[in-house]
């Protein structure tokens, strides 16, 4: 007779396969892909892991004639990586999927390595719209077994949720209605009406879109939405979140890099100048591992690690009202929305978050004039990600944004200026980002720069590995 115990040692992004199945997906735009190499796609899958994302949603329209090839390319490098895809099947651009189609596509991608599963079980497959369509969804289902999760956010998800077709629904209302705090009155009524069936909760960083060929030209709020909405998602626990978006810069909610080759859509969509060009999202990929571990271990948030010290920060590069504001609208009449003036719906602030192990001071210089600034927002237990704005009051100039502790010197950012000049004198809606990494402890100086420092941008991950012990009884000898 004799003792044998096994050994589990399992990664705690393991957990959730164990528990609850959650994920978190980015929304990436095939449209846009159309000059990726295979070493384009693996360095935005390589970020996207190291910003703990699980997979991309990828947004594919009916009658393109690159997407299959963008997908071939896109499931093989992924496979590469060991990172996973899915097809968000786009209804609303130039035409709506034909049934027979969707079933060949499915047929063919749902089957390769790289597809994510539904707990680790069926394909998920989703949409962007298509309610006209979903009476085709029972044969489709018929034909490939997949989950189906589609975003009919037109209908509201009471009207969506009684559709027998669906296994679950994804929203898109990210954003407030003008100057509406963001709430999470609609995640709860989705979660509601579905009665434990899976909810894709969206989560945004911003809106500005100016494309006059598409006939949009509005912003909705963004400011402290990337904030606030993940700790939104902590509060709504659902079992997906996706990101809107990776790289649609056309609507300037993009947090992949910007690649000079994916931003035709401002020529093609006569937009009056490029707003994505010069205004860098990677920022905001930064605080992702630790929210993104947050969210999937809700049992032991508290425990999560932080791997390094870390500050994102974000603005408008022109005070509101420097520039015309280009006949851009706060809200849309094509949301069925009063429009008011986009300066209401955006402040001129800049905003910051910082990922810490305990409270620190936070200054902020706009042209050389440093001023202390108190957070907005404080974690409980003072571990975890802290918030806070400082108004432009019209300043201009360099903004640099520091971090600190005991009067040690923490972190500091260096930001693009701002102007009161703009590009063809329009303001530009969109966000500059920007992020720095702490560094070792030094001593600040009088005027609340350090002895020497730099500014790290950067988007990483961290690793965090638990054990499990099993103990297994007897064996007879």
């Amino acid at each position: 007779m004799s003792w044998v115990i096994f050994t589990v040692v399992a990664l705690t992004t393991l957990f959730p396969a164990i528990s609850q199945a959650k994920g978190v997906f980015a929304h990436f735009m095939v449209a846009n892909s159309d000059n990726f190499t295979r070493d384009d796609w693996i360095s935005d899958f390589t970020a996207a892991k190291a910003a703990h994302i699980d997979a991309f949603a990828m947004n594919a329209g009916w009658g393109m004639n690159s997407t299959a090839d963008s997908l071939d390319k896109a499931f093989a490098a992924a496979a590469e990586v060991d990172f996973k895809l899915f097809l968000s099947l786009d209804y609303s651009g130039d035409g709506h999927w034909p049934q027979d189609q969707v079933i060949i596509w499915l047929s063919k991608y749902t089957k390769l390595e790289a597809y994510y599963k539904h707990r680790g079980m069926k394909p998920l497959v989703s949409t962007f719209e298509g309610t006209e369509s979903a009476g085709d969804w029972t044969e489709i289902k018929k034909k490939v077994n997949c989950t189906f999760i589609p975003d009919w956010t037109s209908l509201g998800a009471a009207k969506a949720s009684k559709i027998s077709v669906i296994d679950g629904l994804m929203s898109w209302d990210a954003w407030p209605n003008g100057t509406t705090p963001m709430d999470t009155d609609e995640d709860e009524g989705y979660m509601e009406h579905l009665r434990g069936k899976p909810y894709i909760m969206p989560v945004s960083p911003w809106f500005y879109t100016n494309l006059v060929r598409y006939n949009k030209n509005w912003v909705w709020q963004g400011d402290d939405l990337w904030y606030t909405r993940w700790q939104q998602v902590l509060e709504v626990d659902p079992e997906y979140v996706e990101i809107i978006t990776w790289n649609d810069f056309g609507e300037s909610h993009y947090i992949g890099p910007l690649h000079d080759k994916e931003l035709s859509i401002f020529s093609y969509g006569e937009a009056p100048f490029n707003y994505a060009l010069g205004m860098p999202h990677d920022g905001w990929r930064a605080l992702l591992p630790y929210a993104i571990d947050q969210f999937k271990n809700p049992q032991r948030r508290d425990e999560i690690a932080i791997e390094k010290e870390l500050l994102t920060v974000w603005y408008r590069l022109s005070p509101g009202s420097a520039c015309k504001d280009g006949k851009t609208t706060g809200n849309t009449v094509s949301q069925n929305q009063k429009t008011i003036a986009p300066q209401q719906v955006l402040q001129d602030k800049i905003f910051f978050s910082a990922l810490l192990e305990s409270m620190a001071e936070v200054s902020v210089s706009i042209g050389g004039t440093n001023h202390s600034v108190s957070w907005t927002n404080v974690p409980q237990g003072g571990k975890g990600i802290y918030h806070g704005n400082f108004p432009m009051d019209k300043r201009t100039g360099e903004v640099v944004v520091t971090l600190s502790r005991n009067d040690r010197f923490l972190a500091q950012m260096h930001g693009q200026s701002i102007s009161s000049s703009c590009p063809k004198n329009q303001t530009n809606w969109n966000a500059w980002v920007g992020n720095a990494t702490a560094v070792d402890n030094r001593t600040l100086t009088t005027s609340g720069k350090p002895e020497s420092s730099a500014s790290v941008l950067s988007a990483y991950g961290s690793l965090i590995m638990a054990s499990i012990w099993v103990c297994v009884g007897w064996i007879l000898s």
